[in-house]
């Protein structure tokens, strides 16, 4: 099993995210895209590998934390609805929501 991206509070690049600088802050970051045919499939799948990668991560690497990345697009269509404001609220996930066009980060949501 690999996460996705991981950092220690220095620059790093991979895929669409650039930077991340926090001082002496270590995250691991599982970036989903949620492209299948059902995007409550896709809810499913990144839910369960988050609380995968949150369970491992206790274990081996307490001190770093784990964030879900997705797109402003998937935030907006799927999170902001029902199901999706269900997951953020009930829970212990961590998101960070991209602008793919520009590139950015434009929330960091902590969990609820």
């Amino acid at each position: 099993m690999f996460i996705d991206l991981a950092a220690t509070g220095h620059e790093f690049n991979n895929g669409n995210l650039i930077a991340a600088k926090q001082g002496n802050f270590q995250l691991a970051i599982e970036i989903k895209e949620f492209r299948g045919n059902s995007p409550v499939v896709d809810l499913e799948q990144a839910i369960g590998q988050y609380i995968l990668y949150q369970l491992l991560l206790k274990e081996v690497d307490p001190v770093r934390e784990i964030y879900l990345a997705i797109s402003s697009f998937t935030f907006n269509n799927i999170f902001s609805e029902s199901i999706g404001e269900l997951v953020i609220n009930n829970l212990h996930k961590k998101l960070l929501v991209v602008d793919l066009e520009k590139v950015e980060v434009l929330q960091w949501i902590p969990q609820r």
